[in-house]
């Protein structure tokens, strides 16, 4: 598919279920089948459909999926509006979409967003264990901050021997 069959608009509080399943499946996909899977180290599901609805209900959060022309929301990504940065969280592309830009497309509308509303940065954490996913944004121009956070989670249970590194792409 050619980036233009593909649209972005806000989640809506109908789109909850199928955005929902996007994201849990490109966090739970196989490992070596999906390279953006985390079940090696985290069990149970990324997000439920009422805490996913509870972010997007917040004021400084806006979250966007990427749909199909026939409709199929495929991609999604959650921007939520900081202090001095765009933070982006829960990039995720369904396993079967993956490496067709879907994801790169996503990244490069937060941060045309980002630009749009006056940022001249954008943040995200990424599991310090998750080396392909962090060799992955350092292509797209983000750098380690050096900041850790502590790894939580309420929907899923995790190994314990981990964190979110701090990632920053100045615009």
């Amino acid at each position: 598919m050619s980036h233009s069959e593909f649209i972005i608009l806000p989640v809506t509080d109908a789109d909850v279920p199928a955005v929902t399943k996007v994201v849990n499946s490109a966090y739970e996909g196989e490992p070596g089948k999906s390279w953006t899977s985390e079940s090696h180290l985290v069990a149970g599901q990324r997000t439920t459909e009422p805490d996913l609805q509870k972010l997007i209900d917040q004021p400084a959060v806006t979250m966007f999926k990427c749909s199909t022309a026939a409709g199929e929301i495929v991609g999604c990504v959650l921007l939520e509006k900081k202090e001095t940065t765009l933070y982006l969280g829960m990039l995720s592309v369904l396993p079967g979409m993956q490496a067709a830009g879907i994801g790169k497309r996503l990244l490069q509308f937060s941060e045309g967003y980002a630009k749009e509303h006056g940022y001249d940065s954008v943040t995200i954490t990424v599991i310090n264990l998750r080396h392909e996913l962090m060799d992955w944004y350092r292509r797209k121009g983000f750098v380690p901050t050096g900041k850790l956070e502590p790894f939580a989670n309420k929907s899923s249970a995790a190994r314990a021997d981990f964190s979110f590194m701090e990632m920053k792409k100045s615009l």
